[in-house]
């Protein structure tokens, strides 16, 4: 493994398989291409929809040339190798996209999202409207890498631009949601605005100073909710097959549906739509399905899911009690 780059006049680094191949290797690579002739080829299917390589052709493209050489148009290729994986497989599978078109996949094999569905509902401009209510979710973090995400929804289907927050306390994060809502309340008098805070950690002393707020400040049309990502699970909607293990799941299972049918027109982020795409799910033992935790993400070399999550919160209606199947896709 490299770690500490070449330098030279003249350099090239050619990196096979480089979808399969971890970002740390990428750095010192990317420190030695400092002088003026060096170069950088990498090479490989594109399997993983994160990492170094899927940025070249993704967020990073415009400082890449990329290229794609599909089995479809190669001598190289056999016309019976490219039949078999249709009928294995089929024309719009993922495997068909990988091994003969060159093309990433719409998903990993256990993504719980899938990337075509969330680029279809990211818009690079959104249309205007005047809503008749408004959602807020709030993601806290504090220090790190971790970073709070106040996204706001228009009529539960647009969302507005998220505002993301580094390095700042929660009184700070307190005083940016005031001032959010303040400006919401100037800008669209009378629409009720519905705040959902994640509390399982520091969003708890977000959440008690604003319900302090808003009784100082009259906020009628305001309404606060305690959400717990950590908290029970089971079916949005009864006509679902399978249970989820924990709201996280309800919340990331209201979210898919959604984009599932087109259902939201999402403000364009790259960041947003690697983190929704990017999170795994199993089954587990008790037949429910369980989203990756935080800390796996982390140790496969991705960011918290921060932007996703405050998507999956401003959506979220936290269930009343003694309802079980709320209409979550009102």
């Amino acid at each position: 493994m490299l770690y500490n780059g070449f330098h030279a006049d003249h350099l090239l680094y050619i990196i096979d398989e480089a979808s399969g191949v971890k970002d740390v290797v990428f750095e010192p690579v990317l420190g030695s291409l400092s002088t003026q002739d060096a170069k950088l080829i990498m090479c490989g299917n594109p399997t993983q929809l994160s990492g170094f390589f899927f940025d070249s052709h993704n967020k990073n493209r415009s400082i890449y040339k990329t290229f794609k050489v599909s089995g479809e148009y190669s001598k190289r290729v056999s016309k019976d190798y490219i039949q078999m994986i249709i009928d294995m497989y089929g024309l719009d599978s993922d495997v068909y996209r990988v091994r003969v078109a060159g093309e990433f996949p719409k998903a990993m094999p256990d993504s719980f999202i899938q990337l075509d569905w969330v680029e279809n509902c990211s818009k690079n401009n959104i249309s205007y409207i005047i809503p008749k209510r408004i959602d807020i979710g709030v993601d806290v973090a504090r220090y790190g890498d971790d970073q709070t995400i106040i996204d706001i929804i228009f009529d539960k289907r647009q969302q507005q631009k998220p505002i993301e927050i580094n390095h700042n306390d929660t009184m700070q994060v307190t005083g940016r949601i005031v001032q959010l809502v303040e400006q919401l309340r100037q800008q669209y008098v009378g629409i009720p605005i519905h705040i959902k805070i994640d509390c399982d950690g520091l969003g708890v002393g977000v959440f008690d100073r604003l319900k302090e707020i808003k009784e100082e400040k009259h906020w009628i049309t305001v309404e606060l909710y305690e959400c717990h990502f950590g908290g029970a699970g089971g079916k949005n909607d009864e006509n679902e097959p399978i249970e989820f293990s924990n709201s996280t799941g309800l919340m990331w299972g209201l979210l898919r549906e959604k984009l599932k049918h087109n259902e939201l027109e999402l403000y364009y982020n790259d960041k947003q739509i690697t983190q929704i795409t990017n999170r795994k799910y199993r089954i587990n033992s008790d037949g429910k399905i369980e989203l990756e935790k935080k800390e796996d993400m982390k140790k496969r070399g991705l960011t918290s899911p921060d932007m996703a999550d405050s998507l999956a919160l401003s959506l979220w209606e936290p269930p009343l009690q003694g309802v079980y199947f709320p209409n979550q896709r009102r």
